[in-house]
């Protein structure tokens, strides 16, 4: 127990007077917020150490057992036995249930018995299914009937059994769920489970089915989401899996967006129809990170992905942009990440992932992204690019530099570009040298700073490369200056 930190507090608390102050002095309300803010300070989402508190003293045990659920008092169990050793010591404080299937001393029917307290269980996370399957029917078998003291929810199966959890589960209601954590789970009464918790803050749905039972389509997902307004946290990625190409849908997204008023931080993976069509239909104004991962090449023919980007109040404003090109260098499959950061608050992020079929694809779909969400773009001041092409080819040859100027045009606001030098190739500083002349003015009007990375013997090479465009700006009123990494 952190001694040092309570002695801290003892000392600074009200009524103690330096040289002549007792803990007795302390009044029971003084001595409740000083274990409270020991509890938040050590231990603020899990398990904290109260036992030792209430073997100091009588008067501390009564204070702590008197006020449970302000402490979050909480007693651990694996197993039956370890319920009914606890119910000797303890008051009938809520439990938390994390039994460990893997250990190769497990008692299935000593683990599947703690589950008969059901009117004290607060937590239930169990994994290990693998290589336990009858234990994991077993404990779902026990828990058809409801819960009513459960906050927390994880269960993690085998992906290559996805086992199925039935309509009946909990009795279809859960109403204090705060977290639920399925992972490799089909579980088709999801709807209606979600129906009822209306304090739920956490939902993660790992290794989600793409098709089949417990599948949940995007419409019927977002009326779920749609009661969640305490939700803070949201993370659905599908699993990977060799099927047909999930459909995109055609129809325009809703002019009326579902709101997710506590929403902060949302990650998604899957195939780019299903997620594009989720995005398209919500609001999060206060998200401040994420991911967004495409399975597939996305097409991207509608704005709903940058609208949602844009929709979310940090980008708002000013931006800062950093676009990846990556090749892998066994399998040559080519990829783009870009990164959304804003530039007030750094730590504020959206990310989105995809892979494409070659150079000239990325370049293209990332420019329609752009394209599509000028409100968006006009707000980005910093642009960064980098890849990490193992071959020394030049792929952005092949880009014409009509198209590169395209890109670049849709930037009216960017005071920063970022530009990589890898190996031996200039990579896009090459491209830039080509914009000579008026093109050079027209590109990127707001740019004052190129920030040059590149190895000290690249250093001449790609000034050389980029004088023609500098050139061009020093005869305008854009003046460009050139830092060098």
């Amino acid at each position: 127990m952190k001694i040092s930190f309570v002695r801290h507090l003892l000392s600074t608390a009200e009524g103690c007077h330096s040289g002549h102050s007792t803990i007795d002095m302390l009044s029971d309300d003084v001595l409740l917020c000083i274990f409270d803010s020991y509890r938040r300070k050590w231990s603020p989402d899990k398990l904290w150490l109260w036992d030792d508190l209430v073997h100091v003293c009588r008067r501390w045990r009564r204070i702590i057992f008197g006020c449970p659920r302000y402490l979050k008092l909480y007693l651990p169990c694996a197993s039956k036995t370890d319920v009914l050793a606890m119910l000797d010591i303890w008051p009938a404080l809520p439990l938390i249930f994390h039994p460990n299937l893997n250990a190769k001393d497990a008692d299935e029917d000593d683990i599947i018995g703690a589950l008969e307290h059901r009117d004290r269980m607060a937590e239930i996370s169990v994994w290990g299914f693998k290589c336990s399957q009858s234990t994991f029917k077993k404990c779902v078998a026990l828990m058809q009937e409801p819960f009513p003291v459960l906050t927390s929810l994880g269960f993690s199966g085998d992906i290559e059994m996805m086992f199925v959890i039935t309509d009946a589960f909990l009795g279809g209601s859960a109403p204090l769920l705060q977290r639920i954590y399925l992972g490799g789970i089909r579980f088709p009464g999801l709807p209606k489970l979600l129906s009822s918790t209306s304090d739920l803050v956490d939902l993660y749905l790992g290794d989600f089915p793409m098709t089949g039972e417990g599948h949940i389509p995007p419409d019927v997902m977002t009326t779920c989401l749609s009661v969640l307004t305490k939700l803070r946290s949201l993370t659905i990625t599908f699993l990977r899996q060799k099927s047909p190409p999930y459909p995109a849908d055609q129809c325009p997204p809703p002019s009326v967006h579902t709101v997710l008023p506590a929403l902060t931080k949302l990650l998604l993976g899957g195939p780019h129809g299903y997620l594009e069509d989720l995005v398209g239909r919500v609001d999060a104004p206060l998200l401040n990170s994420g991911k967004l991962e495409f399975y597939d090449e996305p097409v991207f023919d509608t704005p709903r992905v940058p609208q949602f980007i844009h929709r979310t109040e940090m980008f708002k404003l000013p931006c800062r942009v950093q676009v990846q090109f990556h090749k892998e260098y066994v399998t040559y499959k080519t990829d783009v990440d870009i990164s959304f950061r804003s530039s007030i608050s750094p730590e504020k992020y959206y990310d989105l992932s995809f892979p494409c079929s070659g150079s000239p694809a990325q370049v293209a779909i990332t420019g329609r992204i752009f394209a599509q969400c000028p409100p968006l773009v006009s707000r980005v001041e910093f642009l960064g690019f980098g890849d990490n092409y193992f071959e020394e080819k030049k792929w952005w040859e092949v880009i014409t530099p009509s198209r590169w100027l395209g890109f670049l045009r849709q930037f009216p606001a960017v005071q920063t570009l970022h530009l990589p030098v890898i190996g031996e190739v200039p990579c896009i500083a090459h491209m830039l040298g080509r914009l000579e002349g008026e093109r050079a003015a027209e590109v990127l009007p707001a740019l004052r700073t190129i920030e040059l990375v590149c190895l000290p013997r690249k250093r001449s090479e790609s000034l050389r490369l980029l004088e023609p465009f500098l050139v061009a700006r020093r005869g305008s009123e854009h003046l460009v200056v050139v830092n060098v990494v």
